[in-house]
């Protein structure tokens, strides 16, 4: 069945707001967050966020994360340089996996016409180099530029929920099973649909919808009138070169946002690696670089550091144009 790229988008969306509502409720991060910040310093601590978050992005969880850092972050004394330093981790522990952020989804569904088309496995080992990569450069820059300023202490105590964690789990489980391409354990839209719509007409009451991170449909939206438009013009199919995809797709990041480009270079004929590692590099860049970091200039209480987040930009656009180069 031919289902176009937006309406799948929306779906899976929708599946991954309510699981990553239900593990916001669960307050499993923040019980390991409180741990990793007791008893340290600015920096150790931000490193140790760093690999927390490298490890949890994977899972559509950047959004959460970054809530949750800027919590954390009001405690520290250097706070937009360790809230730029965290938010660049969950952009870039996100691209991992083919759900692991707004921009992946899109990419992985629209370049199989409106279903999923890396299997798992390859997905991830396309990526791969570039999530390693992209760890270790954060933990260098942070252990060089943050300082060993104490944390303030709190006395509150945080208790994690097992049951919502469980069921972010599940749901989480149902969403694997549509992007796991070729193997045993594959759903199509329609199954994802129905087994996580039943599932949580069931299981979630009207507490968890108000965790909903609404802001995520926004992207949906734009999406939709984005692919519309390009899908009855002769730029839907356009084979470009890779010299033209990578730059537009990174650089043009800072002026036309990482997530809009992601809806428009797949619809375009040009090699896949290309296109994830173009929009991964550039969802650094600056301000309109991802709406993780527009949606936290428009609702943070701390804003990030754009001169260090760019050069961060350019440090990973470098180290993504090496591996590349390597590759082919």
């Amino acid at each position: 069945m031919n289902i176009h790229p937006p309406i799948a988008y929306l779906f899976v969306i929708l599946m991954l707001a309510f699981m990553s509502a239900s593990i916001k409720r669960s307050k499993i991060i923040d019980f390991i967050g409180e741990k990793f910040l007791k008893g340290t310093n600015e920096k150790t601590a931000t490193m140790k966020l760093i690999a927390l978050s490298h490890i949890l992005a994977p899972f559509f969880l950047s959004f959460v994360l970054i809530s949750c850092f800027e919590n954390w972050i009001l405690r520290f004394k250097e706070k937009e340089k360790s809230l730029t330093l965290l938010v660049a981790s969950a952009i870039m522990g996100s691209i991992i996996t083919p759900f692991g952020n707004l921009r992946n989804i899109f990419i992985v569904i629209a370049l199989g016409k409106g279903t999923p088309t890396f299997s798992f496995s390859a997905f991830i080992a396309t990526m791969l180099p570039l999530w390693i990569a992209s760890l270790f450069t954060l933990l260098a820059v942070t252990y060089f530029i943050c300082e060993e300023n104490i944390i303030k202490e709190t006395s509150s105590t945080v208790e994690w929920k097992r049951t919502e964690l469980i069921f972010s789990i599940i749901l989480l489980f149902f969403v694997f099973g549509y992007f796991n391409v070729g193997k045993h354990y594959n759903l199509n839209l329609i199954g994802l649909i129905i087994l996580g719509g039943v599932f949580c007409i069931a299981f979630m009451g009207t507490e968890p919808l108000k965790a909903v991170n609404w802001w995520l449909f926004i992207p949906v939206g734009v999406c939709f009138v984005v692919f519309y438009i390009l899908y009855f013009l002769p730029l839907s199919g356009m084979e470009l070169a890779p010299w033209i995809i990578y730059p537009l797709g990174s650089i043009g990041s800072a002026g036309l946002s990482s997530n809009l480009l992601s809806f428009i270079l797949p619809l375009l004929n040009s090699d896949k690696s290309i296109i994830l590692y173009s929009v991964a590099a550039g969802s650094l860049a600056g301000m309109l670089g991802s709406y993780e970091t527009i949606w936290i200039r428009a609702r943070g209480r701390t804003k990030i550091k754009l001169s260090l987040m760019f050069q961060l930009f350019f440090i990973v656009l470098s180290i993504s144009l090496i591996i590349l180069f390597f590759r082919r």
